[in-house]
Formats: C-alpha cells, structure tokens, sequence
C-alpha cells in the first residue's frame, strides 16, 4: 500500500515553525509608535475642545445679549445689571428679594424675563444664597471653559453660599452708573448727563456689555464673590473692564493682566490671573505669556459676539461710554495698553 508523503507523520518533522506573538523588540517598537502617535494628536484634540467651547460659550453670549436688549426695549433703555435699573428695587434695603440677588445683578432678572423656572427670593439669606447657587450654575449662564470655584469673600458682610462655580460672566460697570454716582477717585470721568441707558452708549457696536469674567481675582487672589445687597463697585457681576482702572489702585479684579509682560506690579502674586477670564485660546498659555496669547469673548450692545486677545481686549474705548474721559491714562491703563494703542497726553476723550 503506497502511502502518501504529506500525510507521513515523518514528514511534520520537515516542516517550518512559525513563532507565535512579538518578541521584545518588537512590542518596544509598536508602544514607541503608539506613543508618538498620542503625542502628536493630543495638542489637536485639546485644541478641537478648546474651540468648541469657546464656539458654545460665544453662543450664550450673544443669547445673554439679546435678552439685555430685550429688557431695555421694555424699560425706557435701561440696561440691566444696573443698580439704577434692574436693581434700583434693592436700594435701601438688608437683604436681597425678587429676581435679583444683588442690585449687580443682571442674571437673575434676565432668568425672570426668560422664565426659566428658579425659585424667587423671599428676603431671607438662605433664598439668596439658593438662587444665587442657581444662577452661577445654571447652564445659560456658566462658561464651558469656567472651571473655577469661588468662595466668599472673607471681609464681606453677604450671605454665604459656599464653593461652586465662579461667575462666568462679568457686566462693564462704568456703562451702569448714573453720572452723578461715579467715584471720584478712579479717574473716570462720566459723559455730561449720563445716565445708563442703551441708546446713550454711542455706537453699540463698539461698546461691550458682558465678556468672559473672573470676578474677583487677582495675581494674589483666587475668585470670591461678595454677595452684600449693595456691592461695593460692580459687587459679584461687574468691573471697570480689561484695562487697569483706577488711579488709586483700583484695579480690575475680573480682568487682571498685571503679569503680561511690562505690566508687572511689585508686591503683587506670581499667577498669571489672567487664566481665570482669559480662558478660550487654542492652548495653555505660560504664565507672563505675551500680550494677546489669553482670549476671551466679548457680547457687545448690538448683540454680536467676537473672540479677542487680552491686549487687544485692553482698549479703554470698548468699556466706557462715549463721552466719557480717563485722567492720567498712563496711571490708570495698563503699560502695555498705552504702547500698543499709542496713548498719549494727561487726558484721554472716550471716542464712539
């Protein structure tokens, strides 16, 4: 019987043995591979994020600014978030009640107008604080990109609502004050006249409502909130706008470029707080980072929405009513304010 060679158990004995899995070598290969792949993607995807937030934060924006304009369209062009608008109900009183938290605040009338269902304050601390809590993490009103706590102030008399969200976002406050109530020592000076209403701002295009904030924080300060009923200059919701404000010190605590190159203040802290409002570039950005390397997104009072870097966002001109004046420009702006935009002389005419 003839048998079959392949089939012949003395022929396995000829055949060729493949190794089964990588050797050592070759694992080694593949995790380097897999590695710089992650290398390389990581960047776009933290930048593809980045931007989505920065489109999703643009888009509550201009919403927060269509409702201011619809409340000055039923309130004879007062602006809200005015302590002589909105708020003027608050004055006089200890404890805030109604849509308002703060005579500040523009949120919580705005919530009122959008019917969005929060509970009203009574009178009592423990209303504010929950609607106050509602308001700051309510997803109209919170920054994709906030990922910041606040916690009270420590000197302030206000109700204490505990750790949660910073507010997201910030009111230009010399835009809400009546002339006859500006403080006298930050050298501002008011348009004859002025009262805060929309139609009296100049070009609407050109003047910022609300912007990406970090209300209250500074180099040397993490964000904090003073919730008092009558808040002291802007309280939880406003501030004098991205450039330095204040011939007596005051300077911006939502909008702190004091460690952008040139800026820098002795006696200040080591942090670049500008990470707290200037939170929608593509990247992290070191601190002492150049000029315009931070971006936030700006609502103006004509309801468009833009992204700008934070030199950019110094200009005294978008956060000031026209009309208005700054004395000693060099003391109340930022150094590199004055080079980039070429500022000169003792007085500065807030042009449209």
């Amino acid at each position: 019987m003839r048998v079959n060679a392949m089939n012949s158990p003395r022929s396995c004995k000829n055949r060729r043995t493949n190794p089964v899995g990588f050797t050592l070598i070759e694992l080694l290969v593949v995790i380097s591979i897999i590695a710089l792949l992650v290398s390389l993607l990581l960047p776009s995807l933290s930048g593809a994020r980045r931007t989505g937030q920065r489109v999703a934060c643009m888009a509550k924006l201009r919403d927060i600014a269509k409702g201011m304009q619809e409340y000055a369209m039923d309130n004879e062009e007062w602006i809200i978030g005015s302590p002589w608008g909105s708020g003027t109900y608050l004055q006089g009183v200890t404890t805030a009640f109604g849509p308002s938290v703060q005579d500040w605040d523009f949120m919580g009338p705005m919530a009122r107008m959008w019917n969005m269902g929060l509970m009203m304050g009574s009178g009592q601390e423990k209303d504010v604080v929950k609607r106050f809590n509602q308001l700051r993490g309510h997803g109209a009103f919170l920054c994709p990109a906030n990922k910041f706590l606040s916690f009270k102030y420590s000197a302030s008399s206000g109700p204490d609502a505990g750790a949660g969200w910073m507010v997201s976002y910030n009111t230009a406050r010399l835009h809400l004050w009546p002339g006859d109530e500006w403080p006298s020592f930050f050298g501002e000076k008011p348009p004859p006249h002025w009262r805060p209403a929309v139609n009296r701002m100049g070009n609407p295009s050109n003047k910022v409502f609300c912007a990406d904030g970090g209300r209250y924080s500074r180099t040397d300060q993490v964000p904090d909130y003073d919730l008092e009923v009558q808040g002291d200059f802007g309280g939880a919701f406003a501030d004098a706008g991205v450039y330095k404000g204040g011939a007596a010190g005051e300077k911006s605590k939502s909008w702190d470029r004091s460690r952008a190159p040139g800026n820098a203040s002795s006696g200040r802290g080591d942090v670049d707080a500008r990470m707290y409002a200037f939170r929608h570039s593509t990247s992290v950005p070191p601190d002492g980072a150049q000029g315009n390397a931070y971006k936030l997104n700006l609502a103006y009072y004509d309801g468009h929405v833009e992204t700008m870097g934070d030199l950019e966002a110094s200009n005294p001109h978008l956060w000031l009513p026209k009309g208005s004046r700054i004395e000693q420009p060099g003391t109340c702006l930022w150094q590199d304010t004055v080079d980039f935009f070429g500022i000169t002389g003792e007085d500065l005419l807030i042009g449209s």
